[in-house]
């Protein structure tokens, strides 16, 4: 079942928030549109995420879309948890409405407010309103599994 599964085609983004005064982010590739009016997309967090309760407490979340050329930002924050260490060293960022972190060299950011969870199996959907965003030139990176051992 997993390698039917591995076939779908998702981009590769980086899920931020911040609480109190800390800021954390994680690579992730399954979001997606939910509606155009109101906007809203929805991110799939697996629940033994430490990232999960973060974003859980925070009520709010930025999505980063990753471009091609940024597979080392993707391995980078899907690696460190940003729990013992800080993962945003180095990486410059701006804040919009929410006050999560906005990565200055993606292509694309949507900020936006937690309005519902929805538990499915291991994971749980966020559900986001899209409240601001920052749009830059390029292309978003597709998600490939051997990019991400």
């Amino acid at each position: 079942m997993n390698k039917i599964l591995d076939k779908f085609k998702s981009g590769v983004y980086v899920v931020t928030t911040s609480l109190d005064g800390k800021d954390y982010g994680m690579t992730v590739s399954w979001c997606m549109k939910v509606s155009k009016e109101p906007a809203l997309i929805a991110i799939s967090i697996g629940k033994n995420r430490k990232e999960y309760d973060k974003i859980k407490k925070s009520e709010m979340f930025a999505v980063n879309i990753l471009g091609e050329e940024h597979l080392e930002i993707g391995r980078h924050f899907g690696v460190s948890t940003g729990e013992n260490v800080n993962n945003f060293d180095g990486v410059e960022i701006e804040r919009l409405e929410t006050g999560s972190p906005i990565l200055k060299d993606c292509v694309g950011a949507l900020d936006c407010e937690i309005v519902k969870e929805v538990n499915v199996g291991d994971h749980i959907l966020f559900i986001g309103k899209v409240i601001n965003y920052a749009e830059r030139e390029g292309e978003s990176l597709v998600f490939n599994k051997e990019d991400f051992p």
